[in-house]
């Protein structure tokens, strides 16, 4: 486009990538503890479950597009960034509450269950408000937006914790 006094530049811009999260380095793992119990006024020694592991972790899978344009206008005295994006994760590494009866310890253990979506927008605007040669005043606003959402927690029902609960439709590990 031909150049003018007012736009300096315009960028448009978009990407598009995967990546992945391992699970912990020892999520995986079954620990035990000793105890004892006491069986006809006898102390016997025992072993329970401290964290129970799970064999069948694989790392969370994400894919994100993202677009955007860079606009620099009045000789770049003011620059604008516009970007979208949206980023869907599978197999989302969710701490899952367990039963009781696998151990005073093993309060939870993380699984691979559903789908999160995050979508959203970052902007930012900038402007040289005095340009001296002795002084120089920038100013700069930038923002986002963010909607994070559990989509599908893969058939396993809502995950309610005492504080943190894990509910299709809201956002992942909200605070209720």
């Amino acid at each position: 486009f031909p150049s003018t006094p007012w736009l300096g530049e315009l960028r448009l811009r978009s990407a598009i990538g995967a990546s992945g999260v391992q699970p912990g380095t020892t999520d995986a793992l079954q620990f035990y503890t000793g105890s004892t119990a006491r069986v006809d006024d006898v102390e016997l020694p025992g072993v329970s479950f401290s964290d129970i592991g799970n064999s069948d972790l694989k790392p969370e899978r994400s894919t994100e597009f993202e677009a955007g344009f860079d606009l620099g206008l009045l000789d770049d005295r003011i620059d604008l960034e516009l970007t979208y994006y949206f980023k869907d994760s599978r197999d989302a590494l969710i701490e899952r509450i367990v039963a009781g009866s696998a151990g005073p310890l093993a309060e939870e253990r993380f699984e691979n269950l559903g789908q999160v979506v995050n979508r959203g927008f970052e902007f930012l605007v900038s402007s040289r408000l005095i340009d001296r040669s002795s002084f120089a005043w920038d100013f700069t606003v930038s923002g986002s937006t963010n909607k994070n959402e559990l989509k599908d927690l893969g058939g396993v029902p809502p995950i309610i914790g005492a504080t943190i609960r894990q509910i299709e439709g809201y956002p992942l590990n909200g605070y209720w």
